[in-house]
């Protein structure tokens, strides 16, 4: 690594987690709080001159002939848990790497960590990836001693200009699980996060939108990660009861700004107000109060549940709201869907590939009086929607039900890109 690269990486790496992939963020702070604090270091810090730009970042010539003699390279920013969002697909790609192909697993943590701590929950949640390396990535000398591997994979903007400094590296890709810029305001750090999406890395897209928009809007080469889900979680039971109140569930967490909470929180005082007793708001995935956000009696929060336990939680709701304003539909809906819960999202264009009104789910417009007379409209009529249920469930089966052949054909892309059609 050069010298600038080095006096921006040492400073970097402390600030990657300020963005999270998928599901990381927890609590009730938001990416968005301490705004022009954060932009002005992530200005100065994260940063690469012309020269890393103009680099050629791809040396096939550099891998190992026979697969199995591979090593994998994944930079990951800080993470608590390995079972939420983005952090457990990554770590599904690397377990399949490992498992059918041989390929050695390295995960690079860009910032300080219990390496030995963080390690054994990873092995915990993937067999395959019990005592993979595991480093931290915390001072000049880690970034000095990388150790080379044929695949070298950012995970997030900020870890993708760690990655780009990275010489020792045979391919570089980027593992793109939704459109980054977008986490924030139109400014510094939203055009420092689509920068990365030039860099000359291949995609690892999650979903074909994503995908779409690297190669059109880029110019860069991307294979799909098609999102399924865990079917030993994520399954049909018994439909909630027809009699007691009808019971909705929301995946809430304030200060992200992408779920749209601000609309929900809204929209949910509409339908408490129209439905009172006959209906139970449930919400999940960060903890909160919902005292903070006048929505006491309005509903209640079940914080953020172990992963085994949620399947179960989505089995009991006649309804789940699913709101995301970014590129990626997110994994929520799958999830439901799967579960023989009745869906419903805000329009997203992005999102139109997965996510069809009236035949997999229902669909509303942003504000708040759109969105809660959708939501009525599904907790009323749930039994009249069995057909869009039927179908929603059929589709994931269908089509979502299997990681081990979504996961392949990334794999295949990753051994040989220039395989991709």
């Amino acid at each position: 690594m050069n010298s600038t690269f080095k006096r921006m990486a040492r400073s970097a790496l402390r600030r990657v987690g300020l963005a999270p992939i998928g599901s990381v963020v927890t609590g009730n702070t938001g990416i968005w709080d301490g705004y022009t604090r954060d932009a002005m270091g992530l200005a100065q810090w994260v940063d690469c001159d012309r020269a890393s730009l103009e680099r050629p970042q791809q040396h096939p010539e550099r891998l190992a002939p026979r697969i199995a003699d591979r090593t994998c390279n994944w930079y990951l920013p800080v993470f608590d848990s390995p079972y939420y969002g983005g952090v457990m697909t990554i770590l599904r790609l690397a377990a399949q790497l490992k498992s059918r192909d041989g390929v050695a697993q390295r995960f690079l943590i860009c910032g300080a960590c219990d390496t030995a701590a963080l390690g054994a929950k990873i092995g915990e949640a993937f067999a395959p990836l019990a005592g993979s390396e595991v480093r931290a990535l915390d001072s000049a000398a880690a970034l000095e001693a990388i150790p080379a591997a044929d695949y070298s994979v950012a995970t997030l903007w900020t870890t993708a200009f760690v990655l780009l400094g990275v010489r020792n590296a045979a391919l570089k890709f980027y593992m793109i699980q939704d459109y980054e810029p977008l986490f924030y305001p139109a400014g510094s750090t939203y055009a420092q996060a689509e920068l990365t999406y030039r860099f000359g890395f291949h995609g690892i897209a999650n979903t074909i939108g994503v995908r779409d928009i690297f190669e059109r809007e880029y110019g860069g080469r991307a294979v799909v990660l098609t999102p399924s889900i865990d079917t030993t979680v994520f399954r049909p039971g018994e439909p909630p009861p027809a009699t007691g109140p009808r019971r909705l569930f929301y995946y809430a967490r304030p200060g992200t700004p992408r779920n749209g909470f601000e609309l929900a929180a809204a929209a949910f005082r509409i339908v408490k107000r129209r439905m009172g007793d006959g209906v139970e708001i449930v919400c999940a995935g960060a903890s909160w109060s919902p005292a903070d956000y006048q929505l006491e009696g309005v509903v209640t929060t079940q914080g953020m549940l172990p992963y085994a336990e949620t399947g179960a939680l989505y089995r009991s709701c006649h309804v789940g709201l699913a709101m995301m304003m970014t590129k990626h539909p997110s994994y929520l809906p799958f999830e439901l869907m799967a579960c023989g819960t009745l869906v419903v999202s805000n329009r997203n264009t992005a999102n139109d590939w997965f996510l069809k009104h009236g035949e997999n789910c229902l669909l509303a417009q942003p504000t708040a009086s759109c969105l809660a007379e959708t939501l009525v409209e599904a907790l009323e009529g749930y039994e009249r929607y069995e057909p869009v249920r039927r179908r929603a469930a059929d589709l994931i089966a269908r089509e979502h039900g299997d990681w081990s052949a979504a996961l392949e054909q990334v794999a295949r892309f990753m051994h040989d890109p220039e395989t991709l059609s």
